[in-house]
This record gives structure tokens, sequence and C-alpha cells, in this order.
């Protein structure tokens, strides 16, 4: 801006010059500002990704999903298209746009917005330019600037990860991989990621913005003088069979240079028990690269083994509507302590001590609901015998369950988007219970899931998933294994089987309708069960079925069970929420 004004007042101050010692008028040269021009854009919207080079006046434009995107061979694609080679970005005709051409970048962000442009300067005086410019650019490689370093332009890398121990003059962007910024560090520009992380020192000054995914665009500026800290309140209602109607409400302190812990206190009154439930935590980062947190809680909390059949969103408006509680509950009083670690984005791996006062509250049975009328509640755990239900509801009022445990989670889909692209979901549970570790059970409990969302073609995909579950020793009701009815077997009566071992598989062929909101799927589901016993000589539950799909998440189904019984008539089970 002083430049153009500097200029501007130049040229009249030359003009009013030349008028007053000039005979015959004078023709002056016109001047061209040497404007920087747009070199490619990279925009996400609502899960797409487009990516448009420009050519003087022609553009080349194209879109993919976002979450296609992988790295092979030192390469970027979006499924079979070539993105970005170690020397820039490939156009569909198969030219590409050299690294080497970029004098800047903008990155800019909204909600579910994100744009990444780079500009030129064009090709006159390119080399010396390249070099005062001084940019370092990457395709997939990680990109260290050391603690003594100083880089004049900008550090761009398209999917890998950017340390910063010394100084930049410029921005700092990586699309698909994570930005640290190191004790002492500068950063003059903003640091913008597309679908990584960023995590910045204490003592690092960043005097641009900061832009991310999650929080979109913050400031950060003169970190060195002053420290960034935010609050989140979150409010929330739950309504169950047991608590009733519950009002939880929670603050969660975090710190965005990961030196203070991230607290978590949370509270809520359930007005049928008559119980206080709070939660307690605090999470500390111990490295950034790969990510690794210490943490503990300490809570009161009505506990359901089934948040893997449903959520406790789902399961609430299932009760204030219709009088149905998909869960079962038992009170937890107690606290854990955990070490978590992110190596991978896609993985997570915890492992930790956990320690639980157990409680039983049998249901609330006569609890409003909207359309319910007549309609009671169903007993917690009914669908148990009832012999043992009523010995296990007296061990769950008089025991300590404690245990060491191990989750791990890889997980590659868009959560928002699951039925876009082929992705993997695994979940491995591990938990082992003595008196070694201050329990009143013996025992070890491992569960795998595995699942696949198959793309087919833009309109169908394939859903598979396989799930192992088994045991040795003795498991309390709460932690043994149930199939039937919602989640696990469709044509079968809700958890309408118990056992210490299991094994399930789910197949579902899902086809949308062009040009519409919805879909159709044809489904089937096979488990053997056993409690006790040897699973191979269980029976074989099977079932097929047809669902019905609006949007992603509201999907209603009817299935048939295909084995011998009494009761098999269909079955028709209503989801708010995609879990598979």
């Amino acid at each position: 801006m002083v430049r153009s004004i500097i200029t501007v007042v130049g040229l009249l101050f030359a003009f009013c010059v030349g008028s007053l010692v000039a005979e015959e008028p004078v023709t002056y040269k016109e001047y061209q500002r040497n404007n920087k021009q747009k070199l490619f854009e990279i925009a996400r919207l609502k899960g797409f990704l487009s990516i448009t080079a420009y050519d003087g006046e022609e553009e080349t434009s194209k879109s993919y999903r976002a979450n296609s995107l992988e790295v092979r061979e030192g390469r970027v694609y979006a499924g079979t298209d070539l993105l970005f080679d170690q020397d820039g970005l490939v156009l569909p005709d198969g030219s590409s746009v050299e690294f080497s051409r970029i004098s800047d970048l903008r990155a800019t962000s909204s909600v579910a917005f994100f744009s990444l442009t780079a500009y030129t300067k064009g090709t006159s005086g390119s080399l010396i330019r390249r070099f005062k410019v001084g940019n370092r650019i990457s395709a997939t490689e990680g990109i260290t600037v050391a603690e003594d370093e100083f880089v004049r332009g900008a550090v761009f890398s398209v999917a890998g990860d950017i340390e910063i121990y010394g100084e930049v003059n410029r921005d700092v962007v990586s699309l698909l991989g994570d930005v640290y910024v190191g004790p002492g560090a500068v950063v003059r520009g903003d640091i913008a990621t597309l679908s990584g992380r960023v995590d910045l020192a204490r003592e690092a000054s960043v005097y641009g913005e900061v832009i991310t995914p999650e929080k979109g665009r913050r400031k950060y500026r003169h970190r060195f003088s002053h420290r960034e800290s935010y609050v989140n309140e979150d409010f929330s209602f739950v309504y169950n069979r047991v608590d009733g109607a519950t009002l939880h409400f929670g603050l969660k302190c975090f710190d965005t240079d990961s030196l203070l812990p991230t607290i978590v206190a949370r509270g809520g009154y359930g007005f049928e028990s008559k119980r206080w439930r709070y939660d307690f935590g605090l999470e500390q980062t111990l490295m950034h690269q790969p990510a690794l947190a210490i943490g503990g809680n300490f809570y009161r909390r009505l506990v359901s083994e089934d948040t893997s059949l449903l959520t406790t969103e789902e399961n609430t408006v299932f009760a204030l509507t219709v009088t149905e509680d998909f869960m079962d509950y038992y009170e937890a009083e107690g606290g854990n302590l955990f070490l978590r670690s992110r190596p991978w984005e896609p993985l997570t791996i915890e492992g930790g001590y956990r320690y639980e006062e157990t409680g039983w509250f049998d249901a609330n049975r006569n609890l409003w609901s909207l359309f319910g009328g007549g309609k009671r509640f169903g007993r917690n755990f009914e669908r148990v015998p009832e012999i043992y239900r009523t010995t296990s509801a007296l061990e769950i009022d008089n025991t300590v369950n404690a245990n060491l445990y191990c989750v791990l989670n890889l997980d590659t889909r868009n959560e928002d988007k699951p039925f876009q692209a082929s992705a993997w979901y695994f979940t491995g549970e591990l938990e082992w219970s003595h008196a070694d570790v201050k329990s009143d059970f013996d025992y070890k409990r491992w569960r795998l899931v595995l699942r696949r969302y198959q793309k087919v073609n833009r309109n169908a995909m394939l859903l598979l998933r396989a799930a192992w579950g088994d045991s040795k020793g003795y498991l309390p009701m709460y932690k043994r294994f149930y199939v039937g009815g919602l989640g696990t077997l469709a044509g079968y009566r809700h958890k309408e089987f118990m056992g210490d071992k299991y094994w399930m598989a789910n197949a579902e062929y899902r086809i949308r309708f062009p040009g519409a909101q919805a879909a159709t799927g044809l489904f089937w589901d096979g488990a053997m069960i056993t409690n006790g016993g040897s699973l191979s000589e269980a029976d074989l539950k099977q079932d097929i079925g047809l669902a019905i799909y609006i949007e992603d998440d509201f999907k209603v189904s009817v299935a048939k069970r295909l084995d011998s019984s009494t009761e098999d008539d269909a079955k028709i089970y209503v989801r708010l929420d995609h879990i598979f």
C-alpha cells in the first residue's frame, strides 16, 4: 500500500513538473504494477475437493472426494488419478504446474470451507525471483526448518509433516499432514492444514492465524507475550428408564500449546434414580510426533456397554417418543488412568487401568413418553433369564471390577459421509481383571470387529462386518456378549441371546437412488453364540432383510429369521444414526 501511494504521488509530481516546463505535450510510458497471478487453487467444501489450474485466461478444474486422497510411492493420488508428484501439480491432460513457479500462498477458511491459492509472478527474472523467494516445498516428504535456519519464503507440503524450529517469513501449509512449531520458533505468516493438526509450543511465536479443519481460523499473534486457552461449555439432555430425565452440563478447558493439561468437568442429576452423575478428567500431552498423552478420570456414571449398538442420543429419542429403551445399565463409581497414542492419523491406541465400584438400579417402568400410551418400559437386563438376572443384580451391588485394558481403533472413514468412499474400520478391545489389580473378578475378555465399506460404483456400496468375542474366567452379567435385534441380528428380538463367546458376520448391498437422498439395501446377518459351551456346538442364527435409507442416517429395516422357531414374525427396526 505504501509503495503504491509513493508511486502515484511521484507520477502526479512528474506530470505537474512536465506540464510547467514542456512546450509540447509529453507522452509518458504507462506504469504497470507487477501483480501476482493465480497459479492453482485447492478448495474443499462438504466432503469434495476441487483443484483449479490457471494459465492466463484459461482454467482447468476437476473435483474429487476429499477422503479419496492417498499417498503411494511418493505421489498423491485421488483414486486412480495422479494429483501431485515430486515436481508439482499434475493436470488431467498429463501436463504439470511446477512447484518452482510458486511465489506466494494464501489459505482461507470458513465454516465447512477451506481454500489454498498458489500465486506466481510470471517468468521475467524467474531465476532471481525464485532465489529471493526462498520457498521450501515438497509433495510427500516431511520438511524440517532447523533451529538456526531462516526461510525467506513459504513452507508447503502436500502430504508431509512440517516441523518448524527456526524462522519462516511467510505461510506454513501442509494439506494432508501435521504442523508442529517448536519452542522459540517464529512463523510470520499463517499456518494452515486441510485435514491434519497444528501443535504450537508455549514459546513459539506466530504472527498470522492458524487454520485447522476443527477450529477454523484462530489468531495467535505474539504468542511469546501471552498464551491462548479456551473454555468450551456443553449442555445435553439424556432420558432413559433408570435415571429418567437428566440434564448434563459440562466444561472443557484446553490449552492450545498443550503444555497445560486439558481439564474436563461434567455433571448432571438423574431425577428418577435421585443420583448425581459427575465426571472429572485430566489429559496432558507428552509428545507431538507421534502424539502421546497421559490422563485420568474420576467419576460416577450410569454406564451401558451397548454404545456399540446405538448412541445415547438415538436411545433418548426412542425412550422419549415410543417407550423403548434399548440399553441396559449399571452404575460405576471410580476412575481410570490411561496412556493414549496416535502414531498415525486414523489409528488410536489406548491402554490403562480402571477401578469401579458398581451398583444396581432397576428400571422405572412407568416413565412418560410422547406416543407411549399405556405401554411400560422393560426391566433393566430384561432379556437375561430371571434367576441369573436376580443373582447378578445382587452381585453388581456388592462387587468391585478393576481391570487393565487396551483399546485399538483404526478408522479411515469419513464419519459425516460414510457411504462416499471405500474405507476400513477396525476396533479391538482387551480386558484383564484379577485380584492382583484389586478386583473381585478373575477374567480375560477380548473383542475384535473388522468393517469394510467397499464402494462398487457411484451409486452402490457393499458393507461387510466380521466380529469375534471370547473370554476366559467368570464374566459379570454386564460384560457378557449379546446378539439379536438392533445392530446385530435384525431378524431377532433385541439382545435375545447372551454368551461368553461369539462370532458374527453381516453383509449389506446398499444402492442409492440417483438424484435422490434415499437408498435401499439388501442384507444378511449370521451369528453363533454360547454361554459356557463350545462355539462349534452352538446353533447358527441367520436372517435376511430389506432396508430403506433417507439420507445417510435414517434407516428402516424389515428382517426375517431363517432358523426354525415359533417366533418367526418379521422384525421392524428404525435407526436414527448410522452404526455398523
